[in-house]
């Protein structure tokens, strides 16, 4: 029959009814494909956009609850509230409340929160609410919440319970801290709100929040009026909340899929189109391609978003498609719109976990990977290092040289640090000129081998903007389980062993508990400091050093000293370390050398002149502008440079010796005397001795005081004076206590001499009288000091 039926029907009929019956196929089968592709490419819009609410919710009640764990720890740390939660004590417990609560309103992100203060028997005691008076706890949303940290019991682990509740039409962030050992509780209450309008400001995403009764907690201002709108693409999810009992918070997110509808539109028409050619042109063949073309690649798109819902570690990855142009057009938004998504995550992650200016791990990511090693550690029974670095100096590198060098030197001493680790190691900055390091499965001596290597590695300057800079730094170092077994203690440890590493100015320092204690006496003295610079409280005193071949005075050192109140005077041991490594010398050696040029003017006018010596830091031979500014003091004086001495160490020399070497070139041609003070106890080479304009060589007085017992200091002694002999330079000998030391130093040839055996330092009044009535006081008008000067 059909056969017979087809035989009424010529060839080009047949044909032509079997692709118009062919096209149809394909029509229709486009039409389908295109309505399937349609919803699933919705739905995933739908997907995304709820997976985009969800991640900035989880992100934002993570975020909450590490700020409550720092604000549990404060309130734990409040010995004084927790006595008087404790004792139910409301009066004092208003006033410890109200002082954690500034400290939490002023370092932490999630807004202010208010913070409600509840004694053992969960009574109310105090409330802190920013910006307002202290009120009743019955006037403070969510007082629900507390309900379940409460019901925990006496008996119960105490721990932090967190959650969302709706009060008064406002969603809200709680969480409810046992103050430990049944001492109270301490409740903490954000708005919620502020997180979420990221979906809408920063994504273009509006939002309404609703309850299941349809009372809408908030809605934004673009929400679509009309909801039925086909080109309205909402999602939405469901929170739990308490309000007053459990409630569901019904968030929606709404995004404008119109120019998406119109691209799905074209692109179904298109292949279309392609399918009815392809079917006019091949039958089969037509349907084989619009397989190939279409379907196939569709597929693929379809499989790569199913990847993604389950996996968002697919995002970014490429689709290839190949097929016409549509489809591969279809096929690279695809791909562009996963990349973004994928940029849009990392940029999040990187928001939360990375220093955006050193794009190193910040603060949040240490704690966090510093958590994961103690567990590691104590499961491993392992140990490791915490080390924090603070650099030296930096706020005046801000404060003379700009905040755009400063971020530039830390972005290198971020690479140069970061080029010094082990792959296994963890560099953060911690912010400010403070980096962290964590080191793994390390020893004491291993952590002072890197700490070395770390330091060692900031010695070569750093060039930014063509401006050399010499950068000096300090490290603590903490170890785990010696100095502590949780992340705060070793942060807190190893930022003490820091403090004491400045102190010692020995480069790095172990935690030792004795330091410990001394911390914030440490800061006061920093601040008394930072007071006598600024106030010129501090005095000069002078220790006449006398000519061993005339008997006569012929010049006096200069040494600093801090009166204080109802104390004797300090000494410089005491606090020109400190000074040093703070950087507060620069602000001392300008008041220093003024009083000393002025000194010298009334020796010369009272017909005594001497030769003032002074002292000169490591900080201030690294000064640039140290040359000038001696040349404008001698200047505004009137004073001759030939009557000062500038004493440098050898430590200081061989910090950065060429740098050294030009400075003390550019000082001797200005006609000022130099010499090399504590000469034997540091580490210059004959090759930088030899290259120093030197004028004076002063032997370190623990030789020369153990002359008399030590064969070997008596060696030390007089190869000194002959090694500076043959050099062309004149000796002094720091320390002389005794008239045999004294004969001693003259029959070694030695030059000078100065010790408290000839005078102790001396005000500059009694100086005075001194060289009136001394024997060793000058006896003519004119004093020589015998010396080669070298320009």
């Amino acid at each position: 029959m059909i056969s017979t039926l087809l035989a009424r029907f010529s060839m080009r009929t047949s044909l032509i009814a079997t692709i118009l019956a062919m096209s149809a196929l394909g029509l229709v089968l486009t039409l389908v494909f295109g309505e399937i592709y349609r919803d699933f490419a919705n739905e995933s819009q739908r997907q995304i956009i709820v997976e985009q609410a969800r991640s900035v919710i989880v992100h934002a009640r993570k975020h909450f609850e590490v700020e409550m764990q720092g604000v549990a720890a404060a309130a734990r740390q409040d010995r004084e509230l927790v006595a008087a939660a404790r004792r139910g004590d409301a009066a004092p417990a208003r006033a410890r409340l109200a002082d954690l609560a500034r400290r939490v309103w002023a370092v932490h992100e999630s807004g202010r929160p208010v913070l409600a203060l509840f004694d053992p028997n969960h009574k109310s005691l105090a409330v802190s609410i920013p910006g307002g008076p202290e009120r009743k706890i019955g006037s403070v949303v969510c007082n629900n919440q507390h309900a379940p940290s409460f019901a925990a019991g006496p008996g119960a682990t105490p721990r932090m319970v967190s959650g969302l509740c709706v009060d008064g039409g406002g969603l809200y962030h709680v969480a409810v801290i046992p103050l430990g050992d049944g001492s109270g509780y301490l409740q903490a209450v954000a708005e919620m709100l502020p997180y979420l309008t990221i979906l809408e400001r920063d994504m273009g995403l509006p939002l309404r929040l609703s309850l299941a009764d349809g009372t809408v907690l908030h809605k934004s201002p673009s929400w679509p009026a009309a909801e039925a709108d086909e080109h309205a693409l909402m999602g939405e999810l469901q929170l739990n909340a308490y309000a007053p009992k459990r409630a569901v918070v019904n968030v929606a997110v709404s995004k404008n899929v119109r120019e998406f509808h119109e691209q799905l539109e074209a692109t179904k028409y298109a292949v279309m189109g392609v399918a009815v050619l392809a079917t006019l042109l091949a039958g089969f063949i037509g349907l084989q391609a619009l397989h190939a073309t279409a379907i196939k690649p569709l597929r693929a798109l379809a499989a790569q978003l199913r990847r993604i819902q389950q996996d968002k570690g697919e995002l970014g990855k490429e689709v290839h498609l190949n097929g016409n142009a549509e489809i591969v057009e279809l096929g690279t938004g695809f791909n562009a719109m996963t990349a973004r998504l994928r940029d849009l995550y990392e940029k999040f992650e990187r928001m939360a976990f990375t220093d955006a200016l050193t794009q190193l791990p910040n603060r949040v990511m240490l704690l966090e990977r510093l958590r994961r090693e103690i567990v590691q550690a104590r499961d491993g029974q392992k140990s490791f290092a915490l080390l924090i670095m603070d650099l030296d100096h930096f706020k005046e590198i801000n404060d003379t040289l700009g905040h755009h060098i400063g971020d530039v030197l830390l972005q290198q001493i971020g690479v140069r640090l970061r080029a010094k680790l082990r792959e296994s190691d963890m560099l953060a900055r911690m912010g400010g000129d403070e980096f962290a390091l964590i080191l793994p499965h390390v020893d004491d001596k291993q952590a002072a081998m890197a700490a070395r290597m770390l330091l060692q590695g900031l010695r070569a300057p750093f060039m930014v903007d063509e401006q050399r800079l010499d950068v000096g730094a300090s490290v603590g170092i903490a170890l785990y389980p010696d100095h502590g077994v949780d992340a705060n203690t070793l942060i807190q440890r190893a930022d003490v062993a820091m403090y004491a590493a400045k102190r010692g100015n020995g480069g790095y320092a172990f935690y030792d508990g004795k330091q410990d204690k001394h911390h914030p006496r440490h800061l006061a003295f920093l601040g008394e400091l930072r007071h006598a610079v600024e106030q010129e409280q501090f005095t000069l005193y002078y220790q006449p050093i006398i000519d061993l071949q005339t008997g006569q005075v012929c010049a006096a050192e200069a040494l600093v000293r801090l009166p204080r109140p109802q104390e004797d005077l300090m000494l410089p041991d005491r606090f020109i370390p400190l000074m040093e490594q703070t950087g507060m010398i620069r602000g001392l050696t300008p008041w220093v050398l003024g009083e000393t040029l002025r000194e010298g003017a009334v020796l010369n006018g009272n017909g005594t002149p001497l030769i003032i010596s002074m002292n000169l830091s490591m900080r201030d031979l690294q000064d640039p502008f140290l040359v000038d500014s001696f040349s404008e003091m001698l200047a505004s004086h009137k004073s001759a440079a030939e009557w000062l001495q500038l004493e440098i160490t050898e430590s200081a020399v061989m910090t950065d010796p060429a740098h050294v070497l030009e400075v003390l070139k550019r000082l001797s041609a200005m006609g000022l005397k130099l010499a090399l003070d504590d000469f034997g106890t540091g580490y210059s080479s004959m090759t930088y001795l030899k290259k120093l304009p030197l004028d004076t060589i002063k032997v370190d007085k623990s030789f020369v005081i153990g002359m008399s017992g030590d064969a070997n200091d008596a060696a030390i002694v007089r190869t000194s004076i002959d090694l500076a002999h043959n050099f062309g330079h004149t000796v002094i000998a720091e320390g002389v206590e005794s008239a045999a030391a004294l004969q001693k130093l003259k029959d070694f040839g030695c030059d000078m001499a100065q010790g408290l055996y000839i005078s102790r330092p001396l005000p500059a009044a009694e100086l005075q009288e001194w060289l009136a009535k001394s024997s060793w006081g000058p006896r003519k008008k004119t004093v020589k000091y015998r010396y080669q000067h070298h320009h």
